[in-house]
């Protein structure tokens, strides 16, 4: 699922209220951002925080698909690509 669909779903999930909010929010920092530097970089987290939701959902989709691999194999690929010596 893209972040575009998984935010189509969001927004026709989420009560008028609620959007009604983000909106005002999203225009009051669109015409005063110097101003409401602490609310940008609040939302600025939210973003990163949604944008790891949609990572860990895809990867669970792929899992459920059968298209994941199993924690060791790929840890040990890392661990080669990387040069990070074993653990004794």
């Amino acid at each position: 699922m893209t972040i575009k669909e998984l935010l189509v779903e969001e927004i026709e999930t989420t009560p008028s209220e609620i959007l009604e909010d983000i909106f005002s929010f999203l225009k009051l920092v669109k015409t005063t951002p110097m101003q409401n530097l602490s609310t940008y970089k609040e939302l600025l987290e939210r973003i990163d925080y949604l944008e790891a939701i949609v990572g860990i959902r895809k990867g669970l989709e792929e899992y459920d698909r059968g298209e994941g691999i199993l924690a060791n194999p790929a840890l040990a690929t890392l661990q080669h690509k990387l040069g990070i010596p074993l653990r004794p």
